[in-house]
């Protein structure tokens, strides 16, 4: 009975210190263990990287296409007469909108795509691959 006891207790000794060793090695690393790690997390990268850019192309493509919807709708709007006009806007919604939307949609899916490359490669999984923040 005290050898099982004992040998469970040694058990989870080594499994807690084994969760510790970590967050010590990382104070101490070496140039070695930065490419040990680096060639680890490599998979890890990829994996994310590859989600954040399937995720990054349709919500770019929103994003810039909405943008672009708003910026066409005001140019029409200001080359005819005024960029606050309500029947000035209408007409640039009509005119300007679709051509602002298609632009927009596809300079978004180049935008997304590398930000959710680039960003899912340097942070994968995180907050920041999945989301664009405004320049």
């Amino acid at each position: 009975m005290f050898k099982k006891l004992a040998t469970s207790f040694m058990l989870a000794s080594a499994l807690v210190g084994a969760l510790v060793l970590p967050t010590f090695a990382a104070d101490t690393a070496t140039s070695s263990d930065d490419t040990f790690q680096n060639i680890v997390f490599f998979p890890v990268r990829v994996v994310g990287s590859s989600v954040g850019l399937v995720v990054g192309v349709p919500l770019g493509a929103v994003k810039d296409g909405v943008k672009g919807a708003q910026m066409s709708t005001k140019w029409v709007a200001g080359k005819l007469g005024s960029e606050d006009g309500v029947y000035q806007n209408w007409a640039g919604a009509l005119v300007g909108a679709p051509f602002g939307i298609l632009g927009g949609a596809a300079y978004g899916t180049f935008d997304g795509g590398w930000h959710g490359l680039a960003t899912g490669y340097e942070k994968p999984f995180s907050k920041d691959a999945f989301t664009f923040k405004e320049e």
